[in-house]
């Protein structure tokens, strides 16, 4: 019996994920705080049920009590949670392997040789898989989430897209700032549509919000469920948490200024979001504006796979590089976008230029290859070094960007 070309690419996608998890690191090397609470959230769950998980004053949104759940259910004493939580990462490791999965996809009906292979340029990436087996962090899984669902209203899949949608928010809140492109996306392939197809393509995301919610409507949890989106936002009200991003080059110590300070009656909490409220606005309003059919005759834009790509790329870095309070791995989702486009256009010095900035900012911060929590003395780990190269990613796609106006935009008709 021959086996298809389809099903050799699922079974070696399948075994990646299974080699990879036996050899994931199987203990946390940094982060602690994190991996106690996961911890004493899953023994918790395990003895008085996830709807109840938010008595606890727990500030991470419902979706990742439900991977704690399913942890929590197959490892049912202390002593079993303890001893593995470390297989965590094969839940978020599952996640990555899907996202890449999708990236073959993407090639391969785009008839792009080598399809099945290109994906592992990310997977082998070190900024890629830092983040999970080392950092023992789990935003692979709303970047995750938020990949496929863009992907999927660019292939005019609306309906499956919000599901995505609703799941990368409801995992991780930092999601929402791929909401207004997904909008865009989702918007100009319903704008047609009768009113009853319009309201059956966003049902199932509101029940599938709905049966997410649910445990808590039922034990009067609710609002604490929905407060878990924002509660963590200006917990640790710090210029940045370890992010090598702009204010590395504002001030010499940026993890002990206070972001509420600031100049000109703005704090620098404020400052940031205008930056990375400003940037994204100017970045998303020519494709906006081509949606709602506004200046369309000038306009010859197109919100094809890669433009979109390129779009999520500089919205990612702007959220990174410009807002305060910012962690190293919130750059985490740059690597899954940059590496898609970097395969699609064949220019890969993007791509191990962001990749590079990535490393060296999880690096720099965690030390965990260094082996311990002495400052590094080289260059190439100083905040403000790591900080340029970001910056010199940032022209770069900016640059690209321009190029994209430049080319489909002509005030004469």
């Amino acid at each position: 019996m021959q086996i298809s070309r389809e099903l050799k690419t699922i079974i070696a996608y399948a075994s990646i994920f299974i080699i990879g998890c036996l050899l994931a690191p199987n203990i946390y090397v940094w982060g602690n705080n994190d991996r106690n609470c996961w911890i004493t959230w899953s023994n918790y769950i395990n003895y008085f049920g996830i709807q109840n998980v938010y008595k606890l004053k727990v500030d991470y949104p419902p979706l990742w009590h439900y991977f704690l759940w399913f942890f929590s259910k197959t490892n049912t004493s202390p002593e079993s949670i303890y001893m593995r939580v470390y297989h965590l990462k094969y839940l978020v490791f599952f996640i990555e392997i899907i996202s890449l999965f999708v990236v073959y996809k993407i090639l391969a009906i785009k008839k792009i040789k080598h399809a099945q292979v290109l994906p592992f340029l990310i997977l082998i990436n070190i900024a890629f898989w830092y983040n999970n087996f080392l950092f023992g962090q789990m935003d692979g899984v709303h970047t995750g989430f938020a990949f496929i669902s863009i992907i999927l209203a660019l292939f005019k899949k609306p309906k499956v897209s919000l599901l995505f949608l609703v799941l990368c928010i409801n995992f991780k809140f930092q999601g929402i700032i791929f909401l207004p492109i997904i909008f865009l996306l989702i918007f100009d392939e319903v704008k047609g549509y009768a009113n009853l197809k319009k309201l059956t393509t966003i049902m199932p995301a509101i029940l599938l919000q709905t049966m997410i919610f649910m445990p808590f409507i039922l034990t009067g949890d609710i609002k604490l469920a929905i407060n878990s989106f924002t509660e963590s936002v200006g917990r640790y009200p710090f210029v940045t948490m370890g992010a090598y991003n702009v204010w590395s080059l504002i001030f010499e110590k940026p993890q002990l200024v206070n972001d509420n300070l600031g100049i000109f009656n703005f704090s620098y909490n404020s400052y940031g979001l205008l930056a990375f409220f400003g940037l994204s606005a100017i970045v998303l309003l020519p494709f906006a504006l081509k949606s709602l059919n506004i200046f369309s005759k000038y306009n010859k834009l197109n919100l094809n796979l890669e433009n979109t790509l390129l779009v999520c790329v500089l919205i990612i870095l702007y959220f990174f590089y410009f807002n305060t309070q910012m962690h190293s791995r919130y750059s985490h989702p740059i690597v899954l976008f940059a590496g898609t486009l970097a395969i699609l256009r064949k220019d890969y010095v993007r791509f191990l230029l962001v990749s590079l900035a990535v490393f060296l900012n999880m690096e720099g911060g965690s030390k965990i290859l260094k082996g311990n929590i002495m400052d590094f003395e080289t260059i190439w780990f100083q905040p403000w070094f790591v900080s340029l190269i970001f910056l010199m990613v940032i022209i770069l796609y900016s640059f690209d960007y321009v190029m994209l106006i430049k080319k489909n935009i002509s005030w004469h008709s």
